[in-house]
């Protein structure tokens, strides 16, 4: 962010001096200013982030400093201070936080980011004011931000604050103080209603697992639920009782946050009949995204006991509308799919597990005894599978690698690219490892240069990259890959295609541009908080910016092979395009908007995403595993363009 020059002049009228590390208030926790914001000409050095919209001055009795901000395209407007003698030591304290009120007549989300150099160690806290309301702004050094590591207190190079873009309606607002307290090491706080707990052995009930039943244990809708004590081997059951209204349920549930499912592709409900008509019953996992497909029992007999499976992966392909443009479909949630049951499923937030009377049920009496999420058997694959494309026509396979050499094959393989994600990470050709018939990007925390480029900007974090840009391209075909994911926190592996123009689009960004007929196609994302077997699958046009469209989903689950890999596909022909897992048809779009520019293929293993844990090097290295990627083009869609590149 660019520094207003008379932000620099004096600051030593406007900056408590530090406290360095060796005499640290008693017990790290006495809050101290970082900023006075009482000095008569405070005003002057809050710098505008951007001086067309946001204007600062100093409240007439010297408490604080109030921000305005006209309306305007400015992406993230706000003030930041600069430190005079080059970074504010905080040694000795946790945070730093901004006492804020508004002063306007719009509600405001108003984010503080604490900075060290070079911008790959930062942090923020956020508040939320209604007009007139007033709170803090906490950000944490220990709690870094997206993108980003811990903060060291001692070197914070600036402090910003801003809101959002808004062109609509002017913002105001007044900072009372900025402060820094706290222990080091202290984190964020933790929200208990968004935590999320991964059950030991995936047992949800049952098998001694802890269980409040004043917290977890509802019935709806007339229904009776209560634990009593089981006459089998499991000890304790649930008791439900149903009249047989349609309007009956019970739900089980965490006691607090979500269940974090992310290892697994099921839960199953152990249920016994205890009365003296059968039972037919049907079941559904909600989550923060939406519910999952449906499970089903039918009809089973007094006395008997029988196993209810609630399946992650839907039954029903995802289907996306012709035209999500006109919908505005790339502005809801999950990009634009058509509601479908499990189509909005969240494993890794499961906040309950369903069960109601299946259609024409009557009265029923059951335990429930066991609730256990796993895994289904190993996905049956087809025989074409590897061999050929899903659907019928004249195919010829046009690219394969298997990665079976002792070498990567630099004919066709980039290593090196521009890193617009996340500057913590360098790109180094060593981090792609060849053996035993697979390739891995290995993510690893080593210092380096991005791209081995000793006069490059320097990381914290090796990584390998894989692309064809300028070496492969083809338009239309059958694109499969297989690989099984890391399971590190924040790792955000893909596989995916840009357009590539040719030689004769130049500059890069005009030859990739998703305008005019170009698209990116996400084959599979992974974001390691989901677990190894949750992808995305996207198509992203009209550039990334103000007109960036997107349709997709974020909730496409994978059965693995009996060796843990995924095999997913992407079948691209003219105004279709539809994606596969292990061989099933998992969901497709059709469109004239669908791209018609020859793409290239890219492999990567980042950090961070759109959804993730903190990154943690204790975890690391981490290893996206890539066994083959192998693509085919329909001998009548075929071009000149296509293939390797002198």
């Amino acid at each position: 962010m660019k520094v207003i020059p008379y932000a620099l002049l004096a600051l030593s009228q406007l900056f408590i001096p530090p406290v360095r590390a060796d005499s640290p208030p008693a017990g790290g926790t006495a809050s101290r200013a970082v900023v006075d914001l009482a000095a008569p000409d405070a005003d002057r050095f809050a710098a505008p982030s951007h001086p067309q919209q946001v204007a600062v001055t100093r409240v007439r009795d010297g408490d604080g400093i109030d921000i305005s901000i006209t309306a305007g395209p400015a992406g993230y407007p706000g003030v930041h201070f600069i430190p005079a003698g080059g970074a504010f030591d905080l040694s000795g304290t946790g945070y730093v936080e901004a006492r804020l009120l508004n002063t306007g007549t719009e509600v405001i989300s108003a984010t503080l980011r604490v900075d060290n150099a070079g911008g790959q160690a930062s942090t923020t806290g956020t508040v939320y004011l209604k007009p007139g309301d007033s709170g803090t702004a906490r950000a944490y050094h220990a709690s870094p931000a997206k993108a980003s590591s811990p903060v060291d207190p001692s070197r914070i190079t600036q402090l910003l604050l801003f809101l959002g873009k808004n062109e609509k309606a002017a913002r105001s607002f007044r900072v009372v103080s900025l402060a820094a307290g706290g222990s080091p090491g202290d984190k964020a706080p933790t929200n208990p209603d968004l935590a999320r707990v991964k059950p030991a052995d995936g047992i949800l009930f049952g098998n001694a697992a802890p269980f409040d039943a004043g917290k977890q244990l509802v019935a709806r809708g007339g229904a009776k639920a209560e634990p009593v004590r089981a006459d089998t081997a499991a000890g304790s059951a649930l008791a439900i009782a149903f009249s047989g209204s349609s309007s009956e349920g019970a739900v089980v549930r965490p006691a607090r946050g979500f269940w974090d499912l992310g290892d697994f592709l099921q839960v199953t409900v152990r249920v016994r009949n205890t009365g003296s008509a059968p039972v037919a019953l049907t079941a559904q996992l909600t989550s923060r995204g939406g519910p999952s497909d449906f499970g089903t029992l039918e009809k089973l007999a007094p006395g008997a006991t029988a196993d209810l499976v609630i399946p992650f992966i839907p039954r029903t392909p995802f289907e996306l509308p012709a035209d999500p443009e006109q919908e505005r479909l790339e502005h809801k949630k999950n990009w634009g799919v058509k509601d479908a049951p499990g189509s909005r499923f969240f494993s890794h937030q499961t906040n309950g597990v369903h069960l109601q009377p299946a259609d024409g049920a009557g009265p029923a009496s059951f335990q429930i005894l066991a609730i256990t999420a796993g895994l289904p058997p190993p996905a049956t694959l087809p025989a074409w599978l590897g061999q050929r494309p899903p659907v019928a026509g004249e195919w010829e396979k046009t690219f394969e690698d298997n990665f079976d050499g002792p070498a990567l094959n630099t004919a066709v393989w980039n290593t090196y690219a521009s890193n617009y994600w996340d500057k913590r990470l360098g790109f180094s050709k060593d981090n792609v490892l060849l053996g035993g018939g697979f390739a891995r990007l290995r993510l690893e925390k080593r210092d380096g240069h991005h791209n081995d480029d000793p006069s490059g900007p320097a990381t914290e974090y090796a990584t390998g990259w894989l692309d064809t840009y300028g070496r492969w391209t083809q338009r239309y075909g059958y694109f499969e890959v297989r690989v099984k994911l890391p399971v590190a926190p924040s790792m955000f592996p893909a596989f995916w295609l840009m357009p590539d123009r040719g030689h004769a689009e130049w500059p890069k960004h005009r030859r990739t541009d998703t305008k005019d007929g170009g698209m990116e196609f996400d084959v599979f994302e992974g974001q390691s908080m989901w677990g190894p077997y949750r992808t995305t699958f996207a198509a992203h046009w009209d550039g990334y910016m103000k007109y960036h469209k997107i349709a997709g989903t974020s909730a496409h689950y994978n059965q693995p092979d009996e060796d843990g890999f995924l095999t997913i596909g992407l079948l691209w022909t003219p105004g279709h395009v539809s994606v596969y897992s292990q061989g099933r048809k998992t969901g497709g779009w059709d469109s004239p908007r669908i791209s018609s520019v020859p793409s290239y293929l890219i492999f990567d293993l980042l950090c961070g995403g759109f959804e993730y844990d903190p990154l943690d090097p204790a975890t690391l290295p981490a290893d996206l595993v890539i066994d083959y990627v192998r693509v085919w083009q329909r001998k009548d869609l075929a071009t000149a363009a296509g293939g390797p590149k002198p």
